[in-house]
């Protein structure tokens, strides 16, 4: 039972502010950070895509 007190549903994605060093930190899952990632690359890659479509 002392485990259903930290449960949390869904995690923590919002941001925080250190009170004692004043910076702000937004904590992020593995698989969230990762999918960001990805998703940049991918951008990045259809991006560099169309360029070069364009200049030849």
């Amino acid at each position: 039972m002392n485990q259903v007190r930290y449960y949390r549903k869904y995690p923590r994605t919002h941001e925080k502010i250190n009170t004692d060093t004043e910076e702000r930190t937004i904590n992020l899952s593995a698989s969230s950070a990762l999918g960001i990632l990805a998703l940049a690359f991918v951008k990045g890659m259809f991006w560099g895509y169309v360029i070069k479509k364009k200049l030849s």
